[in-house]
Formats: structure tokens, sequence, C-alpha cells
């Protein structure tokens, strides 16, 4: 009988953790393999307005909300989109041509946008003090490439010292046969937006915003917004859940 209760106890233990919270405990099936047999899941963008064209600019992902597959990068690209004809929130605009997203070391497994799903005529282009709070775009894409391999969500916060994963290309990345996989830190999480620390100091933090952030069982905790001296500002999935639930998404929701 004593068996059976330790036996229980354990089950309960790596079902429930210390906090009475439930633990993911499945590990995406590619996570502990070499990172050279990862599947494309870090993707950059090419954006086509009509009198300009940005190519293999900052980083995109595809997310899977176990119910449908949704694109992904960071609100505060529209900065650069600022100097388009007509653009001064939110929107794409009248001079908008397509948006793609593919690995950069396999252009061919391209991702088409067919639309902006947030956006927000009343939201005019800030800073990126404040975008932070609220840097994700998500897209309606057209029919995905099955060679691109779109994350699953967790949902649970990223805690204080947990160890985490950017996956990106960086705009001084010499090497493009494959994103970069730089290891971070939480340092403080604020809940819709958490800083980190870098634990290579040597790793160029530029051109990675939009590359998406993974725990370490391969699942989407957040979105590379920016730098703040020392610290990496990471948009959280906290945010993200706000906004499916804002424009009627469907995702599979957390049991908690």
């Amino acid at each position: 009988m004593r068996k059976y209760g330790l036996i229980i106890f354990s089950f309960l233990l790596l079902t429930f953790g210390c906090n009475n919270e439930p633990q993911i405990i499945n590990k995406e099936p590619w996570i502990d393999k070499p990172v050279s047999l990862w599947p494309d899941f870090a993707l950059t963008n090419t954006i086509s307005f009509a009198d300009t064209t940005y190519s293999d600019f900052a980083n995109s992902f595809l997310i899977n909300t176990g119910i449908d597959t949704i694109g992904v990068s960071c609100k505060h690209l529209f900065m650069v989109f600022e100097k388009q004809p007509g653009i001064n929130n939110i929107d794409l605009g009248t001079e908008f041509r397509y948006w793609n997203l593919y690995p950069k070391n396999k252009k061919d497994n391209t991702v088409s946008i067919k639309r902006l799903i947030n956006r927000n005529l009343n939201e005019k282009i800030g800073s990126y003090n404040t975008l932070k709070v609220r840097d994700w775009i998500i897209f309606e894409t057209e029919d995905v490439n099955t060679e691109v391999y779109p994350l699953k969500i967790r949902f649970k916060p990223v805690r204080k010292n947990e160890i985490v994963y950017a996956v990106g290309w960086g705009v001084k990345q010499k090497d493009n046969s494959k994103p970069a996989l730089i290891k971070l830190q939480c340092f403080d999480n604020l809940g819709d937006y958490f800083y980190t620390t870098r634990l290579k100091t040597d790793t160029q933090p530029h051109g990675r915003s939009g590359s998406p952030v993974i725990d370490k069982n391969g699942y989407l905790v957040g979105i590379v917004s920016g730098q703040e001296g020392n610290l990496g500002v990471i948009g959280s999935v906290n945010y993200l859940k706000k906004i499916l639930d804002k424009y009627n998404i469907k995702y599979i929701k957390p049991s908690r």
C-alpha cells in the first residue's frame, strides 16, 4: 500500500509541481536534437509597398493556436513604415503590396499574409517606450507552407531567473545557414513584457526584433522587442493572449 502511495505522490508532484499549477511536461519532439536539425520556425520578412521593398527585414514566426495558424512579427516595425505615404497608425495603408515570411536560408519556403488582424486606425505609431508593452502584430496567413513550423504557446508566465532562448536572424550575423540561438535569463517579469540578460555578452542583439523566444521545452513564451541598456525587452505571451481574445482568434485555452 505504501508503494502505491509513493507512486501516486510522485505523479501528482510531476503534474502540479510545487505551486499547485499544471506543469508542461511534454517537450516538442525536436528540442533535444542538435539545433541544426530543428524545424524552420524562425523567419524573416520581405515587405513591399508601391515605391519601397524591405527585404530580409527583422524577424517573424508562425503560431499554432491549436485550431489555426497565424503569423507574428513586432509592431515597432511601423516606426520605419512611418516614412511611407499614408501610414500614420497601425495599418498598412493603400500603397501596401505584399508581406512574405520565410526562413532567411530557404527563401522558397514562403508564407504570405492575407491581412493584418490587429490593425488599429486609432493607434498612432508611437515611441518604443510605449510600444514595448504591446509589441505584437498578428496576421491572417494564406495557405501555410508545410515546410515552416508553427510554434505552440505556453501560457504560464516566465519566472524570474528562468532560462529562455531567442531564435532569429541578426543584422550582423555572418552565417545565415541557420538562425542564431541566444540563451537568455529572465531578470524581471512585468506582465505584458519581461526583461532578460544575455548569458553570452558577445552576442549582437541588433536586428533580432520579432524573433520568437522559446522555453526549454520548445514552447513560445515571448517575442524579442528591443534593448534597454544591458537588458533585453521581451513581449510576453500574456499580451498575446489579450490580442487573441480581443480579436476573437480561436485557440486552445489553458486549463487554468
